[in-house]
């Protein structure tokens, strides 16, 4: 339904409206609310299905790219996949309040997923990625859908779903196992939860909104700054008269919230320094904070890692048409949702823009809202210039999942300065195609480190190591071995330098380029290094290399002092 002929649907809600005053009972909004909900989920039209399909091939094409990839994961979600792990270890042996105690800066929701699916498909790489994606799709396909519908119309809401799921930074965040995409879709609900509550107005939605923008804080502590634009406008508009439904919404947000947050008060201030510029941030990622270079950092990374030209194009045009649409309006009452979610995107885009360390993932939230703005104009233009937006739209993403899912092709850039700044966003570049993403792009099928490890495991080998400066890299960190070796099982440890020990129950793993006059390495990865296994050999009484599939497994004693 859109805002200009707003109907109620839900069968049986005349009589709810018709409750004589006074006689107002919890039931009576909460059953209107579940009306609603139960509308939005049932008997799907043709835009409706259409969204499901995509959401559906979308999940499809995230398990056909996990049977391909053998890469080991990179730091963030190599650190994410390994507390899914631990939690999945709780959740097995009965310690199911194990995940609301563990010690970490990340609120425990998505990762519990995971490990619920770790519980449900086996310990494994591809169980937590294949939940993650099961739970976490489909509500971000359900809110950009219903927001575009609610702001413009069922084709609006299809074209939101199109869009935002062909993201090529959104599509590689779910190839791997973190925290950003989820986030995400816990926004794109949230934004269509608080629309539908109308400034507060109706209790049992409010207590909706409240279930979802609690759920969201407890994915991200960076969360509540990608809703809470809405939540003011509301206010703003009058919500705080409907002191019921505010009370609700805040009720239900703080009773979900609430007892995470008190037990990790500590945790928080660990998240602060993250935030703020420290030694791990590259270069280019902390401008001034009221330099140009700030407020276009996330401009840049908006099109240039988030959804690229073709894509990006339609988000200038619908962003110029919106602020036209409601200047010209003057935000009257029925024009008032868009008004509260034009101004939600833009305060989000300047919270999230504020704190002084900028990450090409942390304004992945805003893809709801750049989703919904780049596709509701499109409905309103004339048929021939409707058509040629909407195949922009599908090329678009056909493009970015070639690239991304598939790594099909090369990066196609076009350069606007010389050399070119420091910086992650890439700025004074205009980005029109590319093979590569965030952390990962094409499934990588060379260098099965994973399969190394558990025939390590079956040969006997009970603890893996390997040297702290040689696990460093992307494409061989510690962050990434430590869940592989606990998938394999085994006892995964980073030492500061390669130690090796005199017990063939103890291997070490040493990565390092491949020379001319190196030892075959037993497998080698993607960017051409190589990995090799040093163990102690029983029968030679010395350290050799050893590798599982080679006959003979112990090679070249010599090749280790």
């Amino acid at each position: 339904m859109s805002i200009d002929d707003r109907v109620e649907v839900a069968a049986g809600e005349a009589s709810l409206e018709a409750t004589p005053a006074g006689t107002w009972t919890p039931a009576a909004p909460a059953a209107r609310a579940w009306a609603v909900v139960r509308a939005a989920l049932a008997r799907p039209g043709g835009d409706a299905w259409g969204a499901i399909l995509v959401a559906a091939a979308f999940i499809g094409l995230t398990c056909w790219w996990l049977t391909q990839d053998r890469s080991i994961p990179v730091y963030d979600a190599g650190d994410h996949l390994q507390d899914a792990l631990l939690f999945h270890d709780m959740l097995a042996s009965g310690n199911l309040l194990g995940p609301l105690s563990f010690v970490s800066i990340y609120p425990p929701l998505a990762v519990t997923v995971g490990a619920i699916a770790a519980l449900v498909g086996g310990v494994g790489v591809a169980p937590p990625i294949v939940g993650e994606n099961l739970v976490f799709v489909p509500l971000l396909a359900l809110g950009c859908y219903r927001t575009g519908r609610l702001l413009f119309d069922s084709r609006a809401g299809l074209l939101a779903v199109v869009f935002a799921l062909g993201s090529p930074l959104l599509i590689a965040q779910l190839h791997v196992f973190m925290l950003d995409a989820p986030e995400t879709a816990m926004v794109a609900v949230s934004i269509w939860l608080l629309l539908e509550c109308d400034r507060f107005s109706r209790p049992g939605m409010c207590a909706w909104a409240g279930l979802a923008v609690g759920a969201g804080t407890l994915v991200k502590v960076q969360y509540p700054p990608f809703v809470i634009g809405i939540v003011l406008m509301a206010l703003l508009r009058g919500g705080w008269r409907n002191w019921r439904g505010l009370g609700i919404f805040a009720a239900v947000a703080a009773v979900i919230v609430a007892p995470w947050y008190l037990d990790h008060l500590a945790e928080l201030s660990e998240f602060v320094h993250v935030a703020g510029p420290h030694a791990g941030v590259p270069a280019g990622d902390t401008p001034p904070t009221f330099s140009l270079a700030n407020f276009a950092w996330y401009f840049w990374n908006i099109l240039n890692s988030q959804f690229l030209a073709p894509l990006f194009a339609l988000i200038v045009g619908g962003t110029i048409w919106m602020a036209l649409t409601l200047w010209r309006t003057r935000g009257g009452a029925r024009h008032a949702p868009r008004l509260d979610f034009f101004v939600g995107a833009v305060v989000a885009w300047l919270l999230v823009t504020a704190p002084p360390s900028h990450d090409v993932r942390y304004a992945m939230p805003l893809i709801p809202y750049l989703a919904v703005i780049a596709t509701g104009w499109i409905v309103y233009l004339p048929r021939p210039a409707r058509l040629l937006a909407t195949a922009l739209v599908v090329l678009g993403v056909l493009a970015n999942t070639a690239g991304t899912t598939f790594g099909l092709g090369g990066v196609v850039q076009l350069e606007l300065a010389h050399p070119l700044p420091a910086g992650e966003e890439a700025a004074d570049s205009i980005v029109v195609y590319s093979n590569q993403a965030l952390l990962v792009a094409g499934p990588r099928r060379d260098g099965d480190v994973p399969g190394l490890l558990v025939a390590l495991r079956r040969d006997g080998v009970g603890t893996v190591s390997w040297g702290e400066t040689q696990s460093a890299a992307p494409d061989f960190s510690a962050e990434g071995l430590i869940p592989l070796a606990h998938i394999a099982g085994l006892r995964g440890v980073t030492t500061r330098t390669p130690e090796f020990a005199r017990s063939a129950a103890i291997a070490t793993l040493l990565h390092g380029p491949v020379g001319a006059h190196s030892p075959p390495a037993c497998t080698r990865l993607s960017d051409g290094t190589g990995v090799w296994v040093v163990r102690y050999d029983p029968a030679a009484g010395r350290l050799a290399l050893y590798c599982p599939d080679r006959s003979p497994a112990y090679y070249d004693p010599g090749a280790v002092s």
